[in-house]
């Protein structure tokens, strides 16, 4: 099974950009990266990093490829294809044991806001479109496909990491992770109340 990782290294997450600086979105980007890349360790599969720009990262293959992102993803699905996003940082080594055992011609992990974040797709003629709600277009697109579609259920498959309300549930939940070590190195913390705060000390 082929893995693709669309990776932006450069001024990623932008909307973090009110609580950290460039350098640390750079750095947290690469973080939650090595996060998922840890979940997929133990899977015989052939992961690719596709990057928008050139970089480095030792045992892996890296392809940089500057076009959008749809055109990148779709000119390398071939056979049984997953795309996992690189800002879910909460999944695990069993959460995708379940995932790549889930049947089904298509199937796909919803964000919280009605993206995609994981998708697994069986049959190469179906394609993706991201932004905008993709998860209801990859829905749309399989059923018109005639294609056997299956939406995988998954809490920590569902967070995806692109506000600064976003950063919560990694501090609640991510204990362990690169990610959370690195939030906590540069003053993250939770604060508990009423309900639980994000604040930077």
């Amino acid at each position: 099974m082929r893995v693709l990782i669309p990776f932006r290294p450069v001024n990623p997450k932008t909307r973090l950009s009110e609580v950290m600086s460039r350098e640390e979105r750079e750095r947290f980007a690469f973080c939650m990266l090595l996060d998922v890349l840890r979940a997929l360790e133990n899977f015989d599969c052939d992961v690719r990093i596709i990057s928008t720009h050139p970089m480095s990262l030792e045992g892996y293959e890296v392809e940089v490829d500057s076009r959008e992102l749809d055109e990148a993803i779709n000119s390398r699905i071939e056979g049984e294809t997953a795309v996992i996003m690189p800002d879910i940082p909460l999944i695990n080594e069993k959460v995708l044991e379940r995932f790549f055992g889930t049947e089904g011609d298509v199937v796909i992990a919803p964000g919280r806001r009605g993206g995609t974040n994981m998708i697994l797709i069986r049959k190469d003629v179906f394609r993706v479109s991201y932004h905008y709600c993709s998860y209801v277009k990859h829905s749309k697109r399989a059923k018109d496909l005639k294609l056997r579609l299956s939406t995988f259920d998954s809490f920590f498959a569902s967070v995806d990491v692109d506000r600064p309300e976003d950063l919560l549930e990694i501090m609640i939940h991510g204990e362990g992770k690169i990610s959370y070590d690195y939030l906590k190195s540069i003053g993250f913390k939770v604060e508990f109340e009423r309900e639980p705060k994000l604040v930077r000390v």
